[in-house]
Formats: C-alpha cells, sequence, structure tokens
C-alpha cells in the first residue's frame, strides 16, 4: 500500500508517522541526505538540461561509437553512465561536469528546513554525512558557502573514475557509512529520488523520502521509502 506523505497525511495518520518518524531518527547514529533536493536544488540557475546539451556537444568533439545511447540521456548524470563503455569519453565528460558543477551550486536555491535539520542532527550529537552523485568538491563548495560545512561530517561524492557507482547503487552510502565508522543498518538516508531509496535499502540503511514534487510520493513508496515527508523542516522538527 502506498504510504502518505506527512505533509498531506490525514489528521490520524499524520500523528503516527510523525510518530514514526521521531522514532527512526531518535534509534539513528547518523543522518545521511543527499544533496540535489534535501539540500539545495543545485541546478536552479544553472539548468541541468542546459548541462545536459553542453556535455552532448562536448561529446561530439571525442571519436567514439556511443551516439545512440548518449542521444537518449536525459541529465547529466545519465550521459555519464552512457559514456562509461568507452573510458576516454567518460573521463571527458567527467570533467566537463565537474567544472559545470561547481559552477552550478554558485547558483544554487537553498531547501528551506536543510539547514535546521542539519543543526539538528548535529545539536543532537547524530553523525551527518551528505551523500551525492554530484561532484563531492562542488558539495563541499556549497557547504562552505552557505556557512553548512561545520554541520557536515562526512561528504560522500561520486567515483569520478566509475560513474556505475552512482546511486541506485549502495556503493556511496556503503563509503559515506565506512567514513563515519558506522554500519549503514544505524543510518538513516533522506533523498527525493527512487534511486536514493532503492541505494539505501540495498546498502541497509533505513529511507525517508522527500517528497517535494506531485506524484512523487508514490514513486518513493515502491522504490522502498519508509516514511515519506512533505517538507525537510519535517526532519529539523522531528528531531528537535
Amino acid at each position: 500500500m502506498v504510504r502518505e506523505s506527512l505533509g498531506h497525511a490525514r489528521p490520524g495518520s499524520r500523528t503516527v508517522m510523525i510518530d514514526q518518524l521521531e522514532q527512526m531518527l531518535a534509534s539513528a547514529e547518523a543522518v545521511l541526505f543527499d544533496f540535489d533536493g534535501p539540500i539545495c536544488s543545485v541546478f536552479d540557475g544553472y539548468p541541468a538540461r542546459q548541462i545536459t546539451r553542453e556535455l552532448r556537444e562536448l561529446a561530439g568533439t571525442v571519436r567514439h561509437d556511443l551516439d545512440d545511447a548518449l542521444h537518449k540521456a536525459n541529465s547529466p548524470h545519465d550521459l555519464l553512465l552512457a559514456a562509461a563503455a568507452d573510458p576516454q569519453l567518460a573521463a571527458v565528460l567527467e570533467r566537463a561536469l565537474q567544472i559545470a558543477e561547481l559552477r552550478a551550486v554558485d547558483t544554487a536555491r537553498p531547501t528551506p528546513g536543510a539547514a535546521e535539520s542539519l543543526t539538528a542532527c548535529q545539536s543532537s550529537g547524530k553523525l551527518v554525512a551528505i551523500v551525492s552523485n554530484n561532484y563531492a568538491d562542488a558539495v563541499a563548495h556549497y557547504l562552505a558557502n552557505t556557512g553548512l560545512a561545520t554541520r557536515v561530517d562526512h561528504v560522500e561524492g561520486r567515483d569520478p573514475t566509475d560513474p556505475t557507482l552512482m546511486k541506485p547503487s549502495p556503493h556511496l552510502i556503503d563509503n559515506a557509512a565506512r567514513a563515519l565508522g558506522v554500519p549503514p543498518s544505524v543510518c538513516v538516508f533522506v533523498g527525493d529520488q527512487t534511486s536514493d531509496m532503492e541505494a539505501g535499502r540495498t546498502a541497509g540503511a533505513r529511507t525517508i523520502g522527500y517528497a517535494n514534487k506531485p506524484g512523487k510520493a508514490d514513486a518513493l513508496a515502491i522504490a522502498g521509502a519508509e516514511i515519506l515527508i512533505a517538507t525537510m523542516a519535517e526532519v529539523a522538527a522531528a528531531i528537535d
């Protein structure tokens, strides 16, 4: 059965879901957050579709046999995955995307409630990590620029040498948990994509789906979200 999100739940079920969210977070030793969505809208000022177009044009300057696969890609990360079969092309696109993401985070739009959630986790003694398919240095750059770096213990970005290890692979969550010194089973992962829920479930972490757009709740629940939230402020409120 598809779960309701807290923001749209009926009064009775909302109370139960708040209790479940509070219990899940209280039992966690670490809280892991996806970056694009839960923390900020990375491509708010430098649209992903523009970056995708620019990367596709760049790929046209490199000799390869992946035209069909690249044409079908709908996002920068999809392009990286499509290029994985050609290491030379993948390396060229990876570096270009790193530069694009560093530029994008300068105009990223902060997600309401994100800073408060990071602060609440830290204040309650929980370990905090960002686990993202984005470039780790771009994530760190955003955190530094917004004064959030001291509220995050670890940043785990995509492996620049192997795009197939991006979520939904559990690789990044496993790495983040290892860096924090805890098993994934004591981590809660907050994400807004089905790939986040799949990665968290496979790694053995608890999962919270951030259903920030209409229609997301159903997909996140099917992908494995144990609890659904409509705003990031709900995470902070559940810890405070």
